[in-house]
């Protein structure tokens, strides 16, 4: 039987047909491990979300931060109600690990001994400092209030202006914002998604940080700002501190 061989031109379309169908795929493979990974990420902030829940059946509803009747705890000890404290406090008692409270879209170092840092976590909790000095309820939304429409974890918001924010304050309009999940290609534009967690331990991912519709308490705010500082009737999430709201990346 005489054997056929490959033509040169048989040779090339057959190449032609492979490098189309990676050209389709690969957008299409991308796109799928974005999605696999915001869904990681929406289920860590739930898991975060859950340990917040266990903490407070022993500390009378109350988050870390707070007292089992309330009282803001000294921001200035490690244990206090700053972010990296409140963590502090999470992880010291092991409701979860240090890898898990880092996002898979991002590197960091997972913590495992002493001070808790930002390089060690990629969430931001609400702002629980000052709650008469804010004209919302939001502060009093840090315990389990299983409050459908109250924010208490997100995504972090990253700077995209170039300078460092100041340092909290009433009135500070916030930076121009991206997050860790988008990469807008002009330096002052606000590009934002993540995930955002609630009081009831339910979890979405928002395409923008600024028009949700939210509650706290008996009051409802159309279009909030997740990021907006103190003074302003939206909420106020926080990555560093009790006053950063945006990290440099």
């Amino acid at each position: 039987m005489k054997k056929h061989a490959f033509t040169l031109i048989e040779l090339l379309v057959v190449i032609s047909i492979i490098a189309l169908l990676i050209g389709i795929l690969l957008p299409a493979l991308g796109a799928a491990r974005r999605t696999a990974r915001q869904m990681q990420n929406s289920t860590q902030v739930r898991g975060i979300h859950t340990g917040l829940i266990l903490f407070s059946q022993g500390n009378n509803t109350y988050y870390p931060g707070r007292s089992t009747t309330g009282q803001l705890q000294d921001i200035n000890s490690l244990s206090g109600a700053y972010v990296e404290g409140r963590y502090q406090e999470l992880l010291d008692d092991n409701y979860f690990t240090g890898a898990y409270a880092i996002s898979p879209s991002e590197t960091k170092d997972p913590w495992t001994v002493g001070a808790l840092t930002t390089a060690n976590y990629s969430y931001s909790l609400l702002q629980i400092r000052n709650a008469g000095t804010n004209n919302s309820q939001r502060p009093a939304e840090w315990r389990d209030t299983s409050n459908s429409e109250a924010v208490v974890i997100s995504d972090r918001p990253v700077d995209n202006d170039g300078t460092v924010r100041a340092a909290g304050g009433v009135g500070i309009t916030p930076h121009r914002i991206k997050s860790i999940h988008t990469n807008p290609t002009a330096i002052g534009t606000n590009e934002w998604r993540g995930s955002v967690g609630f009081n009831d331990n339910h979890v979405t991912f928002e395409a923008t940080h600024d028009q949700l519709d939210l509650t706290s308490g008996s009051a409802r705010t159309n279009n909030d700002n997740l990021f907006a500082s103190l003074g302003q009737d939206d909420v106020f999430m926080i990555i560093k501190g009790d006053t950063n709201i945006a990290e440099i990346d």
